[in-house]
């Protein structure tokens, strides 16, 4: 019996262009649900930090703040959690250096919202640094310094007497998802995110036809791949607490978006 060998080497065209639609189907839909944790994740970051940065507790506080007054430690870096699980406890930690040869007391005001915007709840200390050396200082969040449902800011002051002379904030989001702790949640969604965002656009990479000879404009895959480049920067600097870098590579990243959109429908 003779096999129609042009029968069978025509199915295969039609074979390969059917696994190359479901994988860049696959590779598709893989990519956007990444895409969509890593802005939904850096967007709540940056506008917790956001509304933390314009939080002040006290007007006078923030209308006498004079970065010019001397003090004897530098304010190196504050360290708050991303991600909070309602009624979950979180530690704020900010990091005092005495660049001088004797031991500096620094006087410290921290104050955290309550209620709303203008309210706050505050605690002032003295904290001694040893000459050249640096210290932590430390302070607890709740449950009940929550506003808008969702926002707990807060921010220390290195005072000179009694006038804000050096400061930082942070705001942290406070949310639920699958009962986790605020800890697992950025685990779960940096995690999630980069890993969908790899599989597909390997997956898109792979589905991509090898371009013929001649043709330059770079392929929509390539976009694709910077766009995920850019939310994984993004999502490293909010870890790090730089969130200023991180809105301004949030913004890259919807401007990527958006000139990406018209060649994804075409």
């Amino acid at each position: 019996m003779k096999i129609n060998d042009g029968s069978i080497s025509s199915r295969r065209p039609v074979r390969s262009f059917l696994r190359h639609i479901r994988r860049q189907k696959l590779g598709g839909l893989i990519f956007f649900l990444g895409a969509l944790i890593g802005f939904g994740f850096n967007g709540l970051a940056v506008t917790a930090d956001l509304n933390g940065a314009s939080f002040w507790g006290d007007f006078q506080d923030g209308a006498n703040f004079d970065r010019q007054l001397p003090i004897q430690a530098d304010l190196v870096k504050i360290q708050c959690p991303i991600l909070l699980a309602p009624g979950e406890e979180g530690t704020i930690t900010a990091t005092l250096r005495n660049p001088d040869q004797i031991t500096a007391e620094i006087p410290v005001k921290v104050v955290v919202s309550k209620d709303d915007f203008q309210n706050y709840r505050g605690l002032t200390d003295r904290l001694p640094v040893a000459p050249l050396e640096k210290q932590d200082f430390r302070w607890q969040i709740t449950e009940q310094d929550i506003i808008e449902r969702n926002f707990i800011l807060t921010r220390i002051f290195l005072m000179y007497d009694d006038t804000p002379a050096r400061t930082e904030s942070c705001g942290i989001f406070v949310m639920h998802l699958f009962g986790l702790k605020g800890a697992a949640l950025v685990v779960l969604t940096v995690v999630t995110s980069l890993s969908f965002l790899s599989v597909g656009s390997v997956l898109l990479y792979r589905a991509n036809p090898s371009p013929s000879y001649g043709v330059t404009s770079p392929p929509i895959e390539v976009g694709l791949v910077g766009l995920a480049a850019i939310l994984g920067i993004g999502m490293i600097a909010n870890l790090l607490g730089w969130w200023i870098f991180a809105g301004i590579v949030l913004v890259l990243a919807v401007l990527l978006s958006l000139a990406l959109i018209p060649s994804m429908l075409n």
